[in-house]
């Protein structure tokens, strides 16, 4: 009787992309191998998203401990796919000692050595040990996947600069061992974004503009701000649907643009479920996205697949995704926003987003798992 192959997803954060990439493995990716006549079975072990530092930390050790528990270490593994929150070298060392020699698949949703400076905090203030047990995670795995070629390009040209920060020894030209081991594999987008959706949850009026992201200032609010003012001051009309997750500490703009924009707001605040949030972002008009740091963009590709008119800037993932050309510079953002505002004609963003649906992409993460293993 043949072995069914196993690959156990290790992902410490679940949350946001980190989440909705879990469960799209999880569910497609099984799917996929069965196409092919392998028939993968795809186990997933997780912690919620929250204290990602101290998940970085500690992560490998107590998850290790909850999978003994379970009894999923106790039948062969042939793939360990964790996720860039969790220190490969330390979870390999917490591995039962028969399964020390497993392929580990490293997938990188974010990185700590080219996340932005916050804000409020110095430069100098940066704690780069995180950056490093991303660095060093990268080395000690068998392959690196990223999700976006951005992401995988910005990562590999920041590690030299980065080294030479850091007390001599350092590892020598690590970009060029994980550059030979590295994949790009994007998120899929799930088939419920080009699903009919019921009629407009606003009320006939002038075009609605969607924020959908997190609200942090990584994200932009600032600039999105900034724009909105910009529009008003031009009279063009529209109205203000704001969406995405916030959390205890958020950026003044905020506050700001819910007192300066109250008479046009249509929705204010995090979405009660998924098909909520589809819904209402569905019932918008124009994406405008401004964020300084975006290493996938998977809330962009959700409004393009839903057929809003997408107003970003011509860097980070984006030009990923669409073509350059439909995209801006920074100082051209106001009057791109004004002309998606204006004019009744809309690219078509949406072909531009099925290319990255999983049931695009998720024989290419197949492939990748072949390689990983040896089994094509």
């Amino acid at each position: 009787m043949e072995v069914v192959p196993r690959l156990i997803l290790v992902n410490p954060y679940s949350a946001g992309s980190h989440a909705l990439g879990e469960r799209g493995v999880e569910r497609h990716l099984p799917v996929a191998s069965q196409e092919r006549g392998k028939a993968w079975t795809v186990e997933v072990a997780s912690l919620p998203g929250r204290h990602w530092k101290w998940r970085m930390h500690s992560a490998a050790l107590t998850m290790v401990e909850r999978m003994k528990a379970s009894g999923m270490l106790n039948a062969p593994v042939d793939l360990f796919l964790v996720t860039d929150m969790l220190d490969v070298g330390q979870f390999r060392a917490a591995l039962p000692p028969e399964l020390r020699g497993v392929p580990i698949a490293l997938y990188f949703h974010e990185n700590q050595l080219t996340f932005p400076d916050h804000p409020e905090r110095p430069s100098e203030t940066w704690d780069r040990h995180y950056a490093f047990l991303n660095l060093t995670s990268a080395l000690l795995a068998e392959v690196v996947w990223f999700n976006s070629e951005y992401h995988r390009r910005v990562f590999l040209d920041a590690i030299p600069s980065f080294l030479r920060q850091l007390p001599s020894p350092r590892p020598l030209q690590p970009e060029l061992k994980i550059k030979s081991k590295s994949e790009v594999l994007p998120i899929g987008l799930e088939a419920d974004v080009l699903e009919p959706r019921p009629n407009g949850r606003f009320e006939d009026g002038p075009p609605v503009i969607a924020w959908n992201h997190r609200w942090e200032h990584d994200k932009g609010p600032a600039a999105f701000l900034n724009l909105l003012r910009s529009a008003r001051d031009r009279s063009v009309p529209f109205r203000l649907a704001v969406m995405g997750e916030a959390f205890q500490f958020q950026p003044q703009a905020f506050n700001v643009m819910r007192s300066e924009f109250e008479d046009v707001i249509v929705h204010w605040g995090h979405a009660p479920s998924r098909c909520d949030y589809l819904d209402l972002l569905a019932s918008c008009d124009v994406a405008l996205v401004t964020a300084h740091h975006d290493f996938y963009g998977i809330s962009v590709l959700e409004s393009a697949a839903l057929g809003l008119e997408v107003v970003a800037p011509r860097e980070l993932a984006y030009p990923d995704h669409f073509p350059k050309d439909w995209l801006y510079d920074r100082k051209d953002m106001e009057s791109a926003l004004v002309s998606a505002l204006t004019s009744a004609t809309r690219r078509a963003w949406s072909d531009c987003a099925q290319q990255r649906m999983w049931s695009s992409i998720a024989g290419d993460w197949f492939d990748a798992v072949a390689r990983a293993t040896n089994r094509k």
